[in-house]
């Protein structure tokens, strides 16, 4: 397998990617090539495996007569044989092609299987995903009142993206859990990475970054402005705007659980302007295979020759690589100061 150079916090090593998975009962080493997408912003991260040529049989059999859709999959990957898991869940599609592609859902993968039909008058967010999350998942989510909702021949996946659209929430799964959070507050329990742009001179191998496309922004450059709406439990709905009056800005829309006054309203529309309008980084910055960033978790960024512009990011995306050309690579999308 192919070395790469890894900067470490303490010095430089040269270490061998390794990657394994377990499609259903088979498994299979040393896979050269995978890439997973995990976004807050969507319900299922997704992952593309590549088989080579060389796996065409397995002790005899075509690997393609071992595994089906629907299959449990568990995919791993580190360097000199000590592995992390990356990605946990399901055979969505065999491409049956030489090289052998496999496209796998998350966990979520079970709640696409489901369907419902309900109907409710006044409604908590906990309550509906109580009904529709099977009992052999967990989750944790802000027990806010959602008000009238009517579910009409609908998987549980189905459900959960609707209610992400229209209340402006954020989810991520991880280890058989599911997270429903607020945009506006997702960010206040996650885990911290550390990414450093420049060493200081003092540690000159502690940089970790593999490409940098962030751009610094202050907060005139922000033209935006938000329109937030309570959806209340009888159908009305409250809406106030904040921001930047300017013609020529961006209107984003944020959706709350209601019931909530204006003056309530505003104040929660004020907290996301707080994060969203910074002086601070946006943009993509790449890493290496270690740390193991996730969408979800919060980037602490660090700087040694402009240390003014350090600061902790929520993690909106991460697009995980891993191949032979590239190497092993998280690339880490921005979203918000945290």
């Amino acid at each position: 397998m192919k070395k790469i150079l890894l900067t470490s916090c303490a010095m430089l090593m040269f270490l061998n990617m390794s990657a394994n998975v377990t499609l259903g009962n088979v498994l299979l080493k040393n896979i050269n090539q995978f890439e997973i997408d995990e976004n807050i912003l969507e319900m299922s991260n997704t992952a593309k495996i590549t088989i080579p040529r060389n796996y065409g049989k397995l002790k005899g059999k075509a690997i393609l007569e071992q595994i089906k859709a629907g299959d449990k999959v568990t995919l791993e990957a580190g360097y000199d044989n000590v592995f992390n898991r990356e990605f946990t869940g399901y055979i969505r599609e065999i491409e049956s092609d030489i090289p052998l592609i496999i496209h796998c859902d998350d966990e979520t993968y079970p709640l696409r299987q489901t369907n419902f039909i309900k109907s409710y008058q006044s409604a908590t967010l906990k309550q509906i995903l109580t009904d529709i999350i099977p009992s052999t998942m967990t989750f944790e989510c802000p027990d806010v009142n959602i008000g009238k909702y009517q579910i009409d021949n609908a998987s549980a996946f189905a459900v959960m993206q609707d209610l992400m659209k229209t209340y402006g929430l954020y989810s991520r799964l991880q280890d058989g859990k599911i997270n429903v959070g607020l945009a506006y507050d997702f960010g206040d329990k996650t885990t911290t990475h550390i990414y450093t742009i420049n060493s200081p001179a003092d540690r000159p191998f502690t940089t970790n970054v593999k490409k940098n496309d962030l751009k610094f922004k202050r907060k005139e450059d922000f033209k935006v402005r938000y329109k937030a709406i309570s959806n209340n439990p009888n159908g009305k709905k409250t809406t106030v705007i904040v921001g930047n009056k300017e013609k020529e800005a961006s209107e984003r829309t944020l959706n709350f659980a209601g019931p909530l006054t204006e003056s309530q309203l505003r104040e929660r529309a004020l907290a996301v302007m707080a994060k969203t309008v910074y002086d601070g980084y946006t943009g993509d910055i790449t890493g290496f295979g270690l740390p193991l960033t996730h969408a979800g978790d919060s980037l602490d960024i660090r700087d040694a020759l402009e240390p003014e512009r350090a600061g902790r990011y929520l993690i909106e995306k991460v697009n995980i690589t891993f191949n032979d050309s590239s190497g092993y690579s998280r690339k880490n999308t921005l979203s918000f100061k945290v």
